[in-house]
């Protein structure tokens, strides 16, 4: 498994997260600042963290659509 740290970036487009444990959550629009990680779990997913209790988890394939890197 692969535990990089969360790089960060900024969202493209509006993107809808969940509270970890929780089915609830709410609408980040785009311009958001975010970290982002992939998953340890599966490796065709990423993480996006809205804090430390507030994530989406979006393909890889819709990586490039969601976010760009800010950190380069």
């Amino acid at each position: 498994m692969n535990y990089e740290l969360p790089r960060s970036a900024r969202l493209l487009v509006a993107v809808e997260s969940k509270y970890v444990g929780f089915d609830v959550g709410r609408t980040h629009k785009a311009g958001k600042k975010v970290k982002v990680q992939r998953s340890p779990a599966d490796i065709g997913m990423f993480i996006i963290w809205f804090g430390k209790a507030e994530i989406a988890r979006i393909s890889a394939l819709q990586l490039t659509q969601t976010i760009e890197y800010t950190d380069v």
